[in-house]
């Protein structure tokens, strides 16, 4: 797998960056910006249901999405820090969409048979599906995200031929 620190180090700071926006809200109403925590919530809005009884709170305001969605960032930032010792893994090389599919199965599982009546999932099921999901997601996102920057960088950094 190709490799670039200053692709690594965006990736990360990008991962980073998005994973803790999601406690700006509650960080930004106990710091009395009222207004802008309401922005902050409103920023995560088109990626979350954002429902307040299923959300993990920080001073007692809620974050900025849910459990589910928590976990997935949370894990897939933790998996993108954990990535340089990650990758000397064959696993890790490259991973293929039925392989990502199996991260994805316990979340959609987690989901469906709560919908179906059949279990109801709780804070600890939406964590630890979405955390499976989350690292597996990372896991399929690394090496392209490399492998784009990587490829960016030669086709750059070579004069176009006629």
């Amino acid at each position: 797998m190709p490799w670039s620190r200053a692709g690594y180090i965006v990736l990360l700071g990008i991962a980073l960056l998005w994973t803790v926006g999601i406690a700006a809200a509650p960080l930004l109403h106990q710091g009395g910006c009222g207004r802008e925590a309401v922005f902050a919530r409103w920023f995560f809005s088109p990626i979350c249901h954002q429902d307040v009884a299923r959300s993990f709170a920080l001073f007692d305001w809620p974050l900025s999405v849910c459990q589910r969605c928590s976990a997935i960032y949370s894990a897939f930032t933790l998996t993108v820090l954990a990535f340089p010792w990650l990758r000397r893994l064959r696993f890790f090389h490259t991973l293929a969409l039925p392989r990502l599919a199996i991260f994805i199965l316990p979340m959609l599982l987690d989901y469906m048979l709560d919908v179906a009546g059949v279990w109801n999932n709780s804070p600890v099921s939406r964590a630890v599906s979405g955390s499976i999901a989350g690292a597996g997601l990372a896991c399929f996102v690394v090496p392209a995200w490399m492998e784009l920057w990587t490829s960016r960088k030669r086709r750059f950094s070579h004069p176009i031929e006629r």
